[in-house]
C-alpha cells in the first residue's frame, strides 16, 4: 500500500512515507513549508540535505523498498531548538562503527555523519541504529 500521509500541529510535522525515492521531493516541499511558517532561524540547505540523505537512506538501505514497510519523518520546533527525526523499520546498522571524516571526493557512500557534522548541531541515533535524530540550534 502506497502511503504519503502528512500531520501537521503547531510547531510540528510529521509525515509518513512508503519506501519510495519519489516521495523525497515531497518531504522536501513539506520541509520547506513548516520552516517558513514557523519562522525557523537555521539555514534550510543544510536541513534539507540532511533530511535528503537520511531519507535516502531509510527507502535504499533500511526499508530495502518493501511494501509493507513505512518510514517516520518528523519536524520539531521548540525553544529555538529544531529537531529532525527519521525512523524506519528496518534492522538498522552498526553507526559506532562508522568515522565521521569527511570521505573521499570521489565516494559514492559514506556521506551523511560528515554531513550532518557541517550542517547541524548535532545527532544521534538509537541504539539499534534505525532512528536518527539531528538538533540545530538557532542563533
Amino acid at each position: 500500500m502506497d502511503r504519503f500521509e502528512v500531520n501537521r500541529t503547531a510547531g510540528k510535522l510529521d509525515v509518513f512515507l512508503s519506501p519510495k525515492l519519489r516521495y523525497i521531493d515531497r518531504a522536501g516541499e513539506e520541509t520547506e513549508r513548516f520552516l517558513q511558517e514557523n519562522g525557523v532561524a537555521v539555514d534550510p540547505f543544510g536541513v534539507l540535505l540532511i533530511m535528503r540523505e537520511a531519507l535516502t537512506n531509510a527507502v535504499l538501505y533500511g526499508s530495502r523498498h518493501e511494501e509493507d514497510s513505512q518510514i517516520r519523518y518528523s519536524l520539531h520546533c521548540e525553544s529555538g531548538t529544531l529537531t529532525m527525526e527519521v525512523e524506519d523499520d528496518g534492522d538498522g546498522f552498526d553507526w559506532k562503527s562508522l568515522s565521521t571524516d569527511v570521505p573521499d571526493i570521489t565516494s559514492e557512500s559514506g556521506r551523511g555523519m560528515a554531513i550532518m557534522t557541517l550542517y547541524s548541531s548535532g545527532y544521534q541515533y538509537n541504539e539499534k541504529g534505525n532512528r536518527l535524530a539531528v538538533f540545530w540550534h538557532s542563533a
